[in-house]
């Protein structure tokens, strides 16, 4: 126990726990307070912890199993609660958000099972990339939005006919699709990784 608990709250474990601790203050803040500026910011210091607490990890030799399931679950938490919120207020089709889960599920279930039977499943570059690309996104979305408000930008501000907001949440929405094919394709790689390791596993159990 006393190992356990060292890990948790080590500096960069300390770090992904604030963070899946300040997630849930996003839906808050942009429903309950009618703030999307301040759930912006909050999400921006998210963003950034994210990528301090496996630099910390690394310059700390703090690497652990524990702390790298923490940051799975803090990058899926984030990503499912800002896709929420696309959808809930209107800038997302919910389809989007399904295909999402059904990926991150699949491939949980397939690491799940890899792990009980002595394997590994390691995160690879591209489902790194697909975490960035949708942070990248998240942050241009909600930008359009802030943006987009009245009061926040002059009036006469407009580009071939669309207010400066509009155009950073198309962007925004754009990113979100490119990183979830990203995903996608993250997603195919471990299911033929998972394949591999279950066909070399029967065939081992039948020598």
């Amino acid at each position: 126990m006393k190992q356990f608990l060292k890990d948790l709250f080590n500096v960069p474990n300390s770090i992904s726990l604030f963070r899946l601790a300040a997630t849930p203050l996003l839906p808050f803040c942009w429903f309950v307070l009618d703030s999307p500026g301040l759930s912006l910011t909050i999400g921006v210091i998210v963003g950034i912890t994210d990528l301090f607490d496996g630099i910390l990890a690394r310059k700390l030799n703090q690497m652990t199993d524990l702390g790298a399931l923490i940051d799975q679950l803090g990058d899926l938490i984030f990503e499912s609660t800002c896709l929420l919120i696309a959808v809930v207020d209107g800038h997302l089709w919910m389809g989007w958000l399904l295909v999402y889960l059904f990926r991150e599920f699949t491939v949980t279930v397939l690491r799940t099972y890899v792990y009980s039977n002595g394997g590994t499943l390691p995160s690879s570059w591209i489902g790194k990339a697909k975490s960035s690309l949708l942070q990248y996104a998240f942050f241009l979305l909600f930008l359009g939005v802030v943006l987009s408000r009245p009061g926040v930008l002059p009036a006469e501000w407009i580009l071939a006919g669309i207010v400066p907001g509009q155009l950073v949440k198309f962007g925004g929405v754009f990113s979100i699709l490119i990183g979830l094919a990203v995903g996608l394709i993250s997603g195919w790689q471990y299911l033929k990784a998972f394949v591999a390791f279950y066909i070399e596993k029967n065939i081992a159990a039948n020598k």
